[in-house]
C-alpha cells in the first residue's frame, strides 16, 4: 500500500495544524499547545500494550482507542513512538505504536476493531527509520528472523511496519494513507525526543473530525 507524505508547514515549536478530508490533524510539539484547545481531547495514560478501549472517558491504562463521538478528539502523546490516526464516516481512533505495542499486534488488533471500513490513516511524526536503531533481539520480534530491505538489520521503520500489520488484518487499498514525515530525533529543535536525549516531555497529536 503506498503511503503519501504530507507537505506541512510547521510554526516555530512544532505547531501545525493539517486539515484532511473530513478529519483534522493538531500536532503539537516544544512549542506546547494554545490555551484551551486541548478540552475535547482524549488522552489516555499510555502503557506500550495493545489493549484498545471503545468510547474511553480519557486516563485508563491503554495505548489505542476507538470513538464514536464526533465532539472529542482521540490523542496521542509521544516522544519517538509512532502515533496512528484512523478515521471513517462516524468514527475516529488512535493508537500509540512503539516497538512493544507493535510487537503484541497493537495496528492489527485496531483495523480487526474498527467498526467501520476505514477511509483515512494518518501516521503521525515519530523516529525516522534511519535514526531507529534496535538490538537483534527485538528486530526479531517484531519481524522473526526473516530477511527484510525494508527493515535491514539494527533497524525498523515503524510506519511501514504499522502499515503492514493493518493490511494483513484487512485494511483496503481504497483507504488513504498518509504520513507526516518529519522525523522526531531529526528535528529535535521542534520535536521532544527521547531517543536524543532522554527527555520525559512528549509530542501530542490528535485526530478530530471536522464539525
Amino acid at each position: 500500500m503506498k503511503i503519501h507524505n504530507l507537505s506541512v508547514q510547521f510554526k516555530e515549536g512544532g505547531i501545525a495544524d493539517i486539515n484532511l478530508p473530513g478529519a483534522y490533524i493538531g500536532i503539537r510539539g516544544k512549542g506546547g499547545c494554545y490555551p484551551d484547545e486541548l478540552d475535547e481531547v482524549v488522552f489516555l495514560t499510555q502503557v506500550h500494550g495493545a489493549r484498545i478501549l471503545i468510547d474511553p472517558e480519557g486516563s485508563e491504562e491503554a495505548d489505542g482507542m476507538i470513538l464514536s463521538d464526533r465532539g472529542r478528539a482521540a490523542g496521542i502523546r509521544t516522544a519517538d513512538c509512532l502515533p496512528v490516526f484512523i478515521k471513517s464516516r462516524g468514527y475516529t481512533a488512535a493508537f500509540h505504536a512503539g516497538w512493544k505495542g507493535l510487537a503484541e499486534g497493537i495496528a492489527g488488533r485496531m483495523i480487526d476493531l474498527f467498526p467501520e471500513d476505514p477511509e483515512l490513516v494518518v501516521l503521525g511524526n515519530c523516529i525516522c527509520d534511519q535514526c531507529y536503531n534496535v538490538g537483534e533481539d527485538v528486530r526479531e520480534q517484531l519481524l522473526g528472523t526473516a530477511s527484510s530491505p525494508l527493515h535491514p538489520h539494527g533497524r525498523i521503520d515503524l510506519k511501514k511496519l504499522a502499515v503492514d500489520q493493518m493490511v494483513s488484518a484487512g485494511l483496503g487499498d481504497e483507504c488513504a494513507v498518509f504520513s507526516v514525515p518529519e522525523c522526531t530525533k531529526c528535528r529535535q529543535d521542534i520535536f521532544y525526543s527521547y531517543r536524543y536525549n532522554g527527555t520525559g516531555k512528549r509530542n501530542l497529536q490528535w485526530i478530530q473530525i471536522k464539525k
